[in-house]
């Protein structure tokens, strides 16, 4: 079974009956506004059904008065609002167009709630998350007088007691997690920037929500602190994308080269990120 084939799953596949569950009464029933098969503004949801290369994906429809067909993922469904004039079949015929791309923004959307449905990050002694692609193990170590990294065992040592609040015992770790994102991020910068013969005039860290890296015309990157969290794959990735950046601004055919140039082993890196989302890192 694919990855695809799993997210699809709970929504039937190959049969469309099981996504309209009929009424109590066996009738059909009125749109009543306070219904979720209806629309904030009273206007009926009409629940659907295309296939998709071979899926049956459950779409919602509504109508509305703008002048183009718009598609979304939510609910883990297919969300289409279209003008009252323009047809079903017309409808479905943009989806099968857009199929490819319907098919792998759902397959985010659910493996974004996968990740959503993960336990929150725990600020205890003996937790674990993520550092440099692996997991390591919280300790709190009264005796000491700072934090210490334990490589061997993987474990971050803090130099708190054992009544310690989790408040500090996560911004202890956020603290150290910065400090050793900053060290790194300048060495493999300056070191990627040396070997590509590529120029960046400025480097810091980023607490963007929203990006793993950026890159202004005058050559000031930032890198996200929170790459801290994946393997050094994805670290250098993320430096290549924004060293390339200095020579184009977008992400065109030119924009590629310059990043399989600067790193040729970018895909490596590049497909592990694509399938991480900030948002299921943990909260600071």
């Amino acid at each position: 079974m694919t990855l695809l084939e799993q997210f699809l799953l709970p929504f039937g596949i190959g049969d469309s009956k099981a996504l309209s569950p009929p009424s109590p009464t066996g009738k059909a029933s009125k749109a009543d506004p306070k219904s979720p098969s209806v629309t904030p503004d009273g206007t009926p949801k009409k629940h659907r059904t295309v296939a998709l290369q071979g899926y049956s994906v459950p779409w919602l429809l509504k109508r509305t008065r703008r002048k183009t067909v718009g598609m979304s993922i939510g609910q883990g469904m297919i969300q289409v609002n279209a003008p009252r004039w323009v047809p079903i079949s017309d409808i479905e015929y943009i989806l099968q167009e857009k199929s490819k791309w319907l098919l792998a923004r759902l397959a985010e959307w659910h493996q974004s709630e996968q990740h959503r449905l993960l336990p929150e990050q725990q600020w205890i002694h003996g937790a674990s998350l993520q550092y440099l692609g692996k997991p390591l193990t919280l300790m709190l170590t009264p005796q000491l007088r700072q934090t210490q990294w334990d490589d061997f065992r993987r474990e971050l040592q803090l130099a708190l007691c054992a009544e310690a609040s989790m408040e500090q015992i996560r911004d202890t770790v956020h603290a150290w997690l910065q400090s050793q994102a900053k060290t790194l991020f300048a060495r493999r910068l300056k070191a990627i920037s040396e070997q590509s013969g590529r120029r960046y005039t400025k480097f810091s860290l980023s607490n963007a929500r929203g990006r793993w890296g950026s890159c202004t015309e005058d050559g000031h990157i930032r890198l996200n602190w929170r790459l801290i969290h994946f393997g050094q794959e994805v670290i250098d990735y993320v430096i290549a994308h924004e060293l390339a950046h200095t020579h184009t601004m977008d992400h065109g055919r030119s924009f590629w080269e310059e990043v399989a140039e600067i790193l040729p082993t970018f895909e490596e890196g590049k497909s592990v990120l694509r399938k991480a989302r900030l948002d299921t890192l943990p909260t600071f």
